[in-house]
């Protein structure tokens, strides 16, 4: 027992030592950065204008929307698009849907969308199939109209995405650098007045989106499923299906575009909003995809150091974030219940402690260190946003564990299918919303999903 609790002690410092290195380091990084760039952390929350800025005249951007039975949010999708993104053009993939989808994008679209219909077998394959077939369409147009590859945009946008208006034409700024071969838009949660909803917008708009902030330093920010834009001439460096069959196809082609040397970023000037998920099942079956994929990247670390074109900070930071479940969200999930099981059914003598004095105690103090980072981590999201008075937020803080625990059973599930090599792609379930159908630019503005 005693070299049991000498190992758990040293791997609850690993913990220590990765968790400060990686993710404080980010996460502190990318709070200067997002108080630089807009004068405080809540800043990047009201990026609405009256006006969405049109597109710049040497600038294409084309909008891939991929959608399997979207008939609940792709309309407001569209009209969101239509009127709050002046000048892109939009090509909606139709993955085999069933439903009204197809119907519902004939009628809300214009000369501006284009739909593309898969049928079975080659349907409902994964995003990454139906994200390929739709820029085939893009490259057709590109060469049909004589486009420069360099000034074309290839945005991914979910069927429930709506972007601040203007984003396409700001993140066009971020492309001017040719290093720049891929841009992701921080996420919100729309609606976050439920306490569930409100923990996936703390995740999403705080500590994930600071954390992408912060890997802006190394051009390495990760990219995402919603909100994602790419140079079509980065992506076709990658070849000719550069979305990948991996159940994070958004994380693979992130990873790709850095091992060929593409800085990848983001921005305090646009954002995506999106639905979060009620039902604590498929809340952690789309956790289980995540972590699935996340985890299993880590076959990439050898393409990411044996190529010369990836910078050392960036190969780092990326080698980081793939370990991370391995590093951190695994093995501390050993180490939390170690601590309260050995204070339960032994005398803790050897268990990890904080402070002199009996087992009870330390467990208290360690189990307290939980609760101060769930109450720092919704101090921070009541400073990002203007959502929640402080005294909900301070009241709300304690459930922030259940995102902790919601990581560590995603993540073991995860491992249980990477072993087992089982694991599919699940579509996000979708809530009804009301149509926007009057007063459509003051609809756009208010991407957060407030009533107009």
């Amino acid at each position: 027992m005693a070299e049991l609790d000498r190992i758990t002690q040293y791997i609850a410092v690993l913990i220590a030592v990765f968790t400060g290195a990686y993710n404080i380091s980010l996460l502190t990084l990318g709070i200067v950065l997002a108080h630089r760039a807009d004068g405080s952390l809540r800043g990047q929350s009201r990026p609405t204008y009256e006006r969405p800025v049109a597109l710049p005249a040497d600038w294409s951007v084309f909008v891939l929307v991929p959608c399997l039975n979207e008939e609940r949010v792709i309309a407001n999708t569209l009209r969101c698009l239509l009127h709050g993104q002046p000048g892109v053009r939009i090509v909606v993939v139709d993955d085999g849907s069933d439903d009204a989808t197809a119907r519902i994008v004939h009628d809300v679209g214009g000369d501006r969308v284009t739909l593309v219909r898969r049928a079975p077998p080659a349907a409902r394959q994964g995003k990454g199939a139906a994200l390929n077939a739709g820029l085939r369409t893009v490259r057709e147009r590109a060469g049909k109209e004589r486009l420069d590859k360099g000034r074309v945009l290839v945005c991914v946008l979910d069927a429930d995405g709506r972007m601040t208006p203007g984003a396409a034409s700001r993140v066009t700024e971020l492309f001017a650098d040719p290093a720049v071969g891929g841009a992701q838009l921080t996420v919100r949660i729309r609606d976050s007045h439920r306490w569930v909803l409100w923990l996936q917008d703390l995740e999403f708009w705080t500590l994930s989106a600071l954390t992408q902030i912060g890997r802006t330093a190394t051009g390495t920010v990760s990219m995402g499923g919603n909100g994602q834009f790419s140079r079509l001439s980065a992506l076709e460096s990658i070849g000719p299906r550069p979305w990948s069959d991996s159940l994070t196809e958004d994380l693979d082609l992130g990873i790709s575009l850095a091992a060929r040397g593409w800085t990848v970023t983001s921005t305090t000037t646009a954002f995506v909003s999106q639905q979060g998920l009620t039902s604590p099942r498929r809340l952690l079956r789309q956790r289980t995809r995540w972590y699935h994929g996340h985890m299993s990247a880590i076959t990439r670390l050898p393409d990411l150091w044996t190529r010369t074109a990836v910078g050392l900070p960036g190969r780092i930071e990326l080698t980081g974030y793939l370990l991370s479940p391995y590093l951190a969200t695994l093995p501390f999930s050993i180490v939390q219940h170690y601590v309260i099981l050995r204070a339960l059914c032994g005398d803790g003598a050897g268990m990890p402690r904080l402070m002199s004095g009996p087992a009870w105690l330390n467990v208290l103090v360690w189990q307290s260190l939980s609760f101060v980072i769930c109450l720092a981590s919704a101090l921070l999201h009541w400073r990002r946003t203007d959502d929640l008075p402080l005294w909900k937020a301070v009241c709300w803080s304690p459930a922030v564990m259940v995102c902790m625990y919601l990581g560590f059973a995603a993540g073991w599930r995860a491992l249980w299918q990477i072993i087992t090599r089982r694991g599919h792609w699940t579509k996000t379930e979708r809530a009804v919303e009301a149509p926007l159908t009057n007063g459509i630019p003051a609809a756009v503005r208010r991407t957060h999903g407030d009533p107009p």
